[in-house]
């Protein structure tokens, strides 16, 4: 079982034709699916049994637990979404009552997945040549719209473990760039994401996962607004402390041991080290302070 996200945060503003509206993907089809709703009342729940096809129950209203062959339970609520692959042992219960979407049959998921194998390693000198293959295949697109690609995260950071998973900064000289940038990276193959929550970020996808390439994050950014500001800071300040670069290596493999393959439960362990960090390089820079994000129970 895999979990995933599609609530208001991680999607993206429509404005086309006097539209105003968030939009965030849920999947694409491959063949014939069967779209359902499903009202679980308090107290109720779906026995166990093996899906039929795969199947995705997508929570719009309310909360439950939900299991896949593993057995584990994990809460879910609106907004998030549970998939199973067909055959797979899966069951749900509901305290409170629940509505959700039932997606059965050929299709991918494209909403955003809070759970995933979490692997850190030692640091590759090959995540280097891997950003470079990736930024010239992306930089003709964008040549006329943007400053430079930047190589960020901790695949950035020589002698730092890491999720092998290349972070790409496209950079532009200011918002009026951003949409061009969005329009031209749909040419070679990405999908526009939203900021996920972030803000000032936009973040993208390939548009296929068999393309070949190293797996990588690509973002676009303007120049030294707030989250290129964290990217660059952060990173630099790394490669620069030689003990916090230890630190932060170590707590990384801590935190992918506890984690389990709970995305969001690994960043958020990380979230003290990395504001205390920025608070810090912020200061060096004499960057005003700014708040950054604390953690809260996730559901």
């Amino acid at each position: 079982m895999r979990v995933f996200r599609f609530d208001v945060e991680v999607s993206r503003p429509i404005a086309h034709l006097g539209s105003r509206f968030d939009l965030s993907p849920l999947i694409e089809s491959r063949g014939p699916v069967v779209v359902s709703v499903l009202h679980l009342p308090a107290g109720g729940g779906i026995g166990r049994h093996p899906a039929a096809a795969r199947r995705l129950l997508a929570i719009v209203d309310g909360a439950g637990s939900v299991s896949g062959a593993d057995c584990r339970v994990r809460l879910i609520r609106r907004g998030y979404a549970a998939l199973w692959d067909e055959g797979e042992e899966h069951g749900a219960h509901s305290d409170v009552g629940l509505t959700a979407v039932c997606v059965e049959g050929a299709f991918d998921v494209r909403a955003t997945a809070v759970t995933r194998d979490i692997v850190v390693v030692d640091h590759d000198p090959g995540w280097t040549r891997a950003f470079e293959r990736l930024r010239d295949g992306i930089w003709p697109a964008v040549a006329d719209v943007a400053l430079r690609i930047d190589h960020v995260g901790s695949t950035a950071v020589p002698g730092l473990a890491a999720k092998p998973i290349i972070d790409l900064d496209i950079v532009v000289a200011s918002d009026d760039d951003v949409q061009p940038a969005i329009e031209r990276l749909a040419t070679v193959g990405y999908r526009w994401r939203g900021n996920l929550g972030i803000a000032g970020r936009e973040a993208f996808e390939p548009a296929r996962s068999d393309d070949g390439l190293p797996e990588h994050h690509l973002y676009l950014v303007v120049e030294n607004n707030r989250a290129h500001l964290d990217h660059w800071l952060f990173r630099d300040l790394l490669r620069a402390d030689g003990e916090a670069r230890r630190l932060y290596g170590e707590l990384k493999r801590r935190n992918a041991a506890a984690a389990g393959d709970e995305l969001e439960i690994y960043l958020a362990a990380k979230a003290a080290f990395v504001a205390e960090h920025l608070t810090r390089a912020r200061a060096e820079h004499d960057l005003p302070a700014v708040d950054y994000w604390q953690p809260g129970a996730p559901f």
